[in-house]
């Protein structure tokens, strides 16, 4: 199984590459490429790993990922369920910043562009002053060929960076450095947790899986995500508990807490505000609110 590298044709011919995927489901294994990645959710619900990002992602949303950011959209359980009416989609447009592919960014007019990707390989959400013109931007690189569609992604290009709000994702640059080994063994930690987030999980359990002791795992791990495990766990429960309060205000915080693998409501609670700044009622009412508006 390898997770790590993940190589993007590019033609010679070429500067970008557009990608329409749709798929039951996304792409599974963590992995990276030198190109930076701009991708438009149209269709897909799950959890975004970037970096030692963990969040939520659904349709609609828009994300700059970096040159060689780690990175995985993994679509929730009900994808994987073959259900024929259920599609995940997404278009993705690759450009590469490194020095390999100057011919694009040599011009005096691009060099904000590839001082902005140089410096943005954290990654962020993209929420544009303009929803219909970027994605309308997006369609037309997707459809365009030569001249026709380095115009439009041009265009796109100029709304990312000079039209939108951009929120970061990961807070350190983390995961570049990964060997192939390594990546193969992150990926198996994140497809644990996200497969077991609502049991009871122990460093022990997620070391077993990649087959370490406790004290290297919990090693490893920090190392390649400057955060421990057990952070990492929480992160991934929050973000299941934040979905689940959004969409049912009907339903007890505890009732929420225990189904998202928390054993107690006042170690949620903690837990929770801890990860988003808010209570869950608090969450949950404003959530309730902004539906209302």
């Amino acid at each position: 199984m390898k997770a790590l590298p993940f190589k993007i044709p590019i033609p010679g011919e070429a500067s970008i590459v557009v990608e329409e995927e749709i798929q039951p489901h996304f792409y599974t294994y963590l992995h990276q490429h030198q190109e930076v990645q701009l991708t438009w959710i149209l269709k897909g619900e799950g959890t975004l790993l970037a970096g030692n990002y963990t969040g939520h992602f659904g349709s609609g949303d828009i994300y700059w990922l970096g040159p060689n950011q780690p990175h995985v959209f993994r679509c929730d359980p009900v994808y994987f369920q073959n259900k024929n009416w259920l599609k995940a989609q997404s278009i993705s447009v690759y450009f590469d910043v490194s020095e390999t592919r100057q011919n694009l960014l040599s011009v005096p007019e691009l060099e904000n562009l590839k001082k902005f990707s140089l410096r943005s390989s954290k990654g962020f959400r993209i929420e544009p002053v303009d929803y219909v013109a970027m994605t309308e931007a997006f369609l037309r690189v997707r459809v365009q060929q030569g001249l026709q569609r380095l115009t439009s992604f041009l265009q796109l290009i100029d709304l990312v960076l000079n039209h939108s709000k951009h929120f970061p994702l990961s807070d350190e640059e983390v995961g570049s450095d990964l060997s192939e080994k390594e990546g193969t063994r992150m990926h198996a930690i994140f497809d644990f947790t996200l497969k077991n987030f609502d049991k009871e999980v122990s460093i022990t359990n997620a070391a077993d899986v990649v087959h370490m002791t406790p004290e290297a795992f919990c090693r490893f791990f920090k190392k390649h995500t400057r955060k421990t495990y057990v952070t990492f766990l929480n992160e991934v429960r929050v973000e299941k508990a934040c979905r689940k309060l959004k969409s049912s205000d009907d339903k007890l915080i505890a009732e929420i807490a225990y189904a998202c693998g928390f054993g107690n409501v006042s170690h949620f609670n903690r837990v929770f505000r801890k990860v988003t700044g808010k209570t869950p009622r608090e969450y949950q009412a404003h959530a309730a609110a902004r539906v209302q508006r």
